[in-house]
C-alpha cells in the first residue's frame, strides 16, 4: 500500500500539494501598471486554418482591439486553408497584414514569419478559437511598464461547461489550472502559459523551431532569460472545449506530445534556472505530463495489495467492475460513469502522446482542431459576457 499512497501523493502534487506549497514563498513586489503613459507599438499575430464561418467575426474584434490599443497592427497568417478563408480575408487586406502558405506549414511557422514582417516594441498573440474584451490588449500591455515583467496573460475561460460529461470535465480542470496559475503569477510568475493569448516583449521573443508548439517554447524562453511571466484575472477570453470524449483525447494526445517535444528542447537550459522556478516546473510541467503513469502504477499497486491480501478472484472482479463502468460511461453517457470514462480517455490521450514524444518523434506541426469546439452558436458561448459577434478559429 505504500506504493499506491506515495504514486497517488505523485499523481496529485500537480494540482494540489504544489500549490499549496506555493503558498510558503516570498511574495513578489506589486505590479507597477502604469495607464496613462505612452503605449509601445504592437502587433496582433493569429494563424487560421479552415475557419470560413469565423473569421470575418475573429478580424472584426481583431480591428477593435487594434483601434482600441493606438499604435498597433494587425498580421495575420492563412495555413494554407482548404475552404474559403482567404477570400474572406482577402476582403480585409487593406486593413491587416495578410500572409497566405501555398501549403501547410503549422501555426509556430506562420507566427514565426508573421513576427518578422512586424516592428513593434511589444508582441500579442491570440488564438482564433478565443472571444475577448475590445481592451484586452490595454490591459495586457499595462503589465509590461513593470520592468521584471516580460509577458503577461489573459485568464482563459471554457464557455460549454455544461454541454457534455466531456465538456464539464475539462471545464473543471482548466479552472483548477487557473486557480494554479493565479498563485504562481502572485508567487513567482507563471511556468509557462498557453496560447489563447499573450502580450510579450519583443526583445524576448526567441523563433522556436518550426515543429515546436510557439506558446510553451516562448513562454518558457522568457523564464529561462529571467524575467516575469504575469496572470491578469481581469482580463478574460473565451474558448470552447471539445464536446466529445473522443475528441478530447486526440487533443490531450496532440497537446502532450508537443509539451514532451519543448521540454526535450529545452531542457538544458531550464535545468539552470532558480531553484524555486525549477521547483515550479517539474511540479506543473512534467510532473503533470506524468500523471497517467502515477496514476496506472498506483491502480496496480492496490490491485496487488487487493489481490494478496482478498485473493486474486477479488482483485479481478474489482477490476472487471472498473472495466465495466468504463463502458458504460462511453456507451451510455449517464453520469457519473460518463465523467470516469472521459477521464480516462483524457489520460489515455496524455500518456499517448508522452510516448508518442519519447518513441517515435511525432510533432504534430499542422493538425485539424476539434469540430464540436466550433459547433456552436454565439449566445451560448459566454453567458453573461457580452460580445459583439462569435470568434472561433
Amino acid at each position: 500500500m505504500i506504493g499506491t499512497v506515495v504514486l497517488l501523493m505523485c499523481a496529485i502534487h500537480p494540482l494540489l500539494s504544489y500549490p499549496l506549497s506555493l503558498r510558503a514563498f516570498v511574495r513578489p513586489r506589486p505590479l507597477m501598471i502604469d495607464q496613462a503613459s505612452r503605449r509601445p507599438s504592437l502587433a496582433i499575430c493569429m494563424s487560421a486554418y479552415n475557419e470560413e464561418s469565423v473569421i470575418a467575426a475573429k478580424v472584426e474584434r481583431l480591428l477593435e482591439i487594434a483601434a482600441a490599443y493606438g499604435p498597433a497592427t494587425i498580421h495575420v497568417y492563412a495555413d494554407a486553408p482548404a475552404d474559403g478563408t482567404v477570400a474572406i480575408l482577402n476582403r480585409y487586406a487593406d486593413r491587416i497584414d495578410l500572409v497566405v502558405g501555398a501549403e501547410r506549414a503549422g501555426k509556430t511557422a506562420g507566427m514565426n514569419l508573421l513576427v518578422n514582417r512586424s516592428r513593434s516594441d511589444y508582441l500579442l498573440f491570440t488564438d482564433a478559437n478565443v472571444e475577448s474584451d475590445a481592451n484586452a490588449a490595454i490591459e495586457l500591455a499595462a503589465a509590461l511598464r513593470d520592468p521584471s515583467v516580460g509577458c503577461a496573460s489573459a485568464k482563459l475561460i471554457y464557455s460549454n461547461s455544461s454541454e457534455t460529461a466531456t465538456s464539464s470535465l475539462g471545464s473543471i480542470y482548466w479552472r483548477t489550472e487557473e486557480w494554479i496559475k493565479r498563485i504562481e503569477s502572485d508567487r513567482m510568475g507563471l511556468i509557462g502559459c498557453d496560447g489563447a493569448m499573450f502580450l510579450m516583449r519583443r526583445s524576448l521573443h526567441v523563433p522556436p523551431p518550426p515543429h515546436l508548439i510557439d506558446d510553451l517554447y516562448l513562454s518558457l524562453s522568457i523564464l529561462v532569460a529571467g524575467s516575469r511571466i504575469v496572470s491578469l484575472d481581469h482580463v478574460l477570453v473565451y474558448e470552447r472545449s471539445a464536446t466529445g470524449a473522443t475528441e478530447e483525447k486526440r487533443r490531450k494526445q496532440r497537446i502532450a506530445c508537443q509539451a514532451l517535444n519543448v521540454h526535450r528542447a529545452m531542457w538544458p537550459r531550464l535545468r539552470r534556472m532558480p531553484l524555486v522556478l525549477l521547483y515550479g516546473y517539474v511540479s506543473h510541467r512534467l510532473m503533470k505530463w506524468l500523471m497517467p503513469f502515477f496514476l496506472a502504477g498506483a491502480a496496480l499497486c492496490a490491485l496487488l495489495a487487493v489481490g494478496f491480501a482478498l485473493g486474486a478472484a477479488v482483485a479481478g472482479a474489482l477490476a472487471a467492475a472498473v472495466g465495466v463502468m468504463l463502458v458504460l460511461g462511453e456507451v451510455t453517457r449517464l453520469r457519473p460513469f460518463s465523467l470516469l470514462s472521459s477521464a480516462a480517455l483524457s489520460l489515455t490521450g496524455v500518456a499517448t502522446g508522452f510516448l508518442e514524444s519519447i518513441f517515435f518523434n511525432e510533432t504534430y506541426a499542422t493538425w485539424d482542431p476539434a469540430y464540436s469546439v466550433r459547433d456552436t452558436p454565439p449566445a451560448a458561448a459566454a453567458p453573461g459576457h457580452v460580445l459583439a459577434e462569435r470568434e472561433r478559429g
